[in-house]
């Protein structure tokens, strides 16, 4: 078990596993970890505690990334909040406008999937300044 950060991060993903994974990776690096399986259930608990990051998924159904990072810096509170992007769609046609869209105008930094949890934790730590 790695040094407790203090960090909270919410990850969204719609895949249980894939959100699993990260997790479990997450909790030996030291972070607390919130989940949640679209936008709409992130929006939810975004409502109830700000995590110090979002590790975010483009492509889910109901509220995808992109309409979820829409949403997100349209408030003050939130807008700050860094992001990661861990997506499996970063070359195909409907993962790639998305993607670009998201890069050019916020977070700069993703990593495709299958992620290696060093370096999703390395990632993570080095968006944070840790």
């Amino acid at each position: 078990m790695a040094e407790a950060t203090g960090k909270t991060i919410l990850v969204v993903d719609d895949e249980p596993d894939i959100r699993e994974f990260l997790k479990v990776a997450l909790i030996d690096g030291g972070f607390n970890v919130i989940t949640a399986e679209n936008g709409f259930k992130a929006l939810e608990a975004l409502r109830k505690h700000r995590p110090d990051l979002i590790s975010l998924d483009l492509i889910m159904p109901e509220k995808s990334g992109v309409v979820f990072y829409r949403d997100l810096i349209k408030n003050k509170d939130w807008s700050e909040i860094p992001i990661i992007i861990v997506t499996g769609q970063a070359n195909d046609e409907v993962g790639k406008a998305d993607l670009r869209e998201l890069t050019m105008s916020g977070p700069g930094i993703y990593l495709e999937k299958p992620v290696k949890p060093q370096k999703y934790i390395a990632a993570i730590k080095q968006i944070l300044g840790i």
